[in-house]
């Protein structure tokens, strides 16, 4: 049972990120200030830096979940080879899940990270964490250090997943279909 304690961050916690995401939206991630998410959330700035170290984390909240998440698809795949088409169909689940699955402010997070050209390097950071975390796990189902083999199909899965990501456009595109649709392009010749 969650405590009251625990409700009221939890309702904090979603009032910031809505706010922030409405603003961002609104008048552009650079433009918006930290104060003004916080007064749009009906918090002080104290209050918005107990949960965020910057408006920045408000778009990657979630970024420990993914990584846990997208390696537990990968580690649970049938095909248990290290290659690209191995990981097409985890890979393909995870962005399903991580969008179409997800509640409305992970989409628009997610939009917002993919447009937003201040983000790039952040995403960039983010891209590299899910990389890092599938070649170790490749090379963990084979007892042995990560090889230049594990880090190349990591890459270029997560390369498949970061295409579908540019194409993605409206909550109605099936984000796993076209990150398919990505490993499809990359496998052929």
């Amino acid at each position: 049972m969650t405590s009251l304690r625990e409700r009221n961050r939890n309702r904090t916690l979603r009032d910031i990120e809505a706010a922030a995401l409405d603003l961002f939206e609104q008048d552009g991630y650079a433009s918006t200030t930290v104060d003004q998410i916080a007064r749009r959330a009906g918090v002080s700035s104290a209050t918005f830096f107990r949960y965020f170290g910057s408006k920045e984390e408000v778009l990657f909240v979630n970024e420990q979940d993914a990584v846990d998440e997208l390696v537990a698809l990968v580690a649970a795949r049938e095909d248990r080879e290290a290659s690209l088409a191995a990981l097409s169909e985890p890979v393909a689940a995870f962005a399903h899940s991580y969008l179409n699955d997800a509640d409305a402010e992970t989409r628009r997070a997610t939009r917002l990270v993919m447009t937003t050209r201040e983000l790039e390097s952040r995403s960039m950071r983010m891209r590299l964490r899910w990389e890092h975390a599938v070649a170790r796990q490749l090379a963990e189902e084979r007892h042995r250090a990560v090889s230049g083999a594990d880090v190349l199909v990591a890459n270029l899965a997560i390369a498949c997943l970061t295409a579908a990501l540019w194409l993605w456009r409206t909550d109605q595109d099936d984000i796993g279909d076209t990150t398919r649709k990505m490993f499809a392009q990359a496998m052929s010749p």
